[in-house]
Formats: structure tokens, sequence, C-alpha cells
């Protein structure tokens, strides 16, 4: 843990009084409240239009104590996991990253970026493979995924008899390439947001992370086009390396096609949330990019 988290680990003493909330520039997020002060990150879960009142709200308490709690693990297991300074209520008070998120990286065009590109890619995966490591004892209180109910693909017999061989691992669900971000400090790229944590195959989180590359400038302001700059080949292989770990070719296409149905079904659901000429549009942009997917994942196959 770095010395500035190891410092300030321990929950900040707190009285009730959301005062302190109203001098911070919270931002409204899908699920959290967002603000930047100084060298630190607050984030609050959300359940209503105040983060002041969220913060003392049991059920966002929870989810704050869940990630406060997933993200010391994980941060245990592997440096570049961001670790959390501190829990106050509903609120996890992380460490400021100061420097670019990794789909800024990607997306710049300049040709000096290709190396830097490829490295923060294999920092990532080698990450990952550093979080599957992680042994029996210290995952075996997070649940098994049920991957018959709670997938977005039905598996076939094969895929089931293959899954229920593998090894267990961590899997986590927020293992993509938007949860990454520079930190200038450290001279490296930590990971951040879990989500959810369950234990799984390993390819699920690797064929997660590869689909979130594919869809990096997915939605407004990006592009018709899927992102293919990046050497699929190269980080697996990387992956292998840093968890001396074989992929099962046949549970990575599986996990390929079911994150493409995952991000089909979240897609289609925001589409119906929108209205008038957005909802016109953005039905033969959903499809057109999700055709390219399905071809790529069909060309890629191992």
């Amino acid at each position: 843990m770095n010395a500035r988290a190891a410092a300030q680990g321990k929950s900040r003493p707190s009285s009730d009084d959301a005062e302190w909330i109203k001098t911070l520039a919270f931002v409204e997020r899908k699920e959290s409240w967002v603000a930047a002060s100084g060298d630190d990150f607050y984030k609050i879960f959300r359940s209503s239009g105040d983060p002041s009142r969220d913060w003392l709200d049991r059920a966002c308490g929870d989810s704050a104590r869940r990630e406060f709690d997933d993200m010391q693990l994980l941060h245990r297991l592997g440096e570049r996991a961001c670790a959390p300074l501190r829990l106050d209520h509903a609120c996890v008070v992380y460490p400021w990253l100061s420097g670019p998120d990794l789909r800024e990286l990607l997306l710049r065009r300049d040709a000096a970026g290709v190396a830097e590109r490829s490295a923060a890619l294999r920092e990532a995966v080698s990450l990952l493979a550093q979080l599957h490591a992680a042994t029996t004892d210290s995952i075996s209180h997070y649940p098994l995924k049920n991957y018959l109910a709670d997938g977005f693909l039905n598996p076939d017999m094969d895929v089931l008899r293959r899954i229920g061989e593998r090894d267990r691992t961590l899997c986590i669900s927020g293992f993509e390439v938007r949860n990454f971000r520079y930190d200038r400090c450290r001279g490296a790229w930590i990971f951040f947001d879990p989500q959810v944590v369950s234990r799984g195959a390993p390819e699920n989180d690797l064929a997660r992370f590869i689909i979130s590359l594919l869809m990096v400038n997915w939605g407004k302001g990006g592009s018709s086009r899927i992102w293919r700059e990046f050497d699929i080949g190269d980080l697996i292989s990387t992956y292998e390396r840093a968890a001396s770990r074989s992929i099962d070719p046949v549970l990575l296409n599986y996990f390929l096609q079911e994150s493409i149905a995952m991000r089909r079904h979240f897609a289609e659901r925001a589409l119906r949330a929108l209205h008038g000429v957005s909802r016109v549009f953005g039905r033969p942009y959903l499809a057109a990019y999700f055709r390219q997917l399905e071809k790529w994942a069909k060309n890629h196959e191992f």
C-alpha cells in the first residue's frame, strides 16, 4: 500500500453533519456523486437527488463499505489497484489520480503514442493476472458467479463443463478500459471502480476487457467504427505469462460473445429511454456497431 493510503487508511471520525459535503462541487453520475478537492477524490453512492441525504443512507453506506473492502483487497493483491484512503458513511475517499484516463490515451492519433498505448494495455492485463492470482482462502467470501442465471448468453454443455472444471478467480465486473487513470506521482496506470466482485472463470474478465477496448469510442461524440488498434495475441500472451496460466480458447470465445450480448442489452435499454431524434438515429448506430463487434469476434475465434 502506498504511504499516503497507509497513513489515512482508517475511517475518518465524523458526526452526521453533512455541511462539509456542501463545500464540494459534487457531480451526479449514474450511481454516484463525485467531487475532487486538493489531493482527494470523493465518491458518494447515490439513491436520490441529494448527496447529503445519500451520504447517510443505509443502502448507500452498504455499497460504500463493499467497495472500500473490495479495493483494499485488490490493492493488497496488486499495487496498481487504487487504495482507498478512508470511508465516511456512504462516501469512499480515494487519492486524486492526476493524469488522463486510459480511453483518452487510446484515442490519441499521434504515431508516437502507439508504443505508449501498447505498454499501457500490457500493464492493465498484467494487473488482471495479479488479481486473479489471489488464493482461494482470501476470496472465499465472494459468491460464485452463476453463469446460467446471471449471464447474457446461454452457455452450451461444453462451455458449462469447462467452466465447472476451471479454477475460480476473482471476477471483477468493472475491469474495463474506462476505469483506468494515469497517476503521475507513481508513473503508472491505476485501476478503480471494481463494481461487482464475485468468483468466476478468468476468461470472463479478459473477454470483458477486450470488448471494452473495441468499444472505447462508443457513444455520443464517438465513432461509428469499433476501435481495432491493439494486438489481441499480445494481450493474451502477456496475461498468460503474468498469470502462469493458459487461457481456455473455447471459454474466451464464449465470453467474448457473452460480453457483446451484455453490452447490447444495456445499449438497447439506454436507447429505449431516449426520445425523438436521438432515438431515431440511435437505432441504426447501435445495429451497425454491434454488427462490427460480432464480425470481429467471429474473425478472431481462438
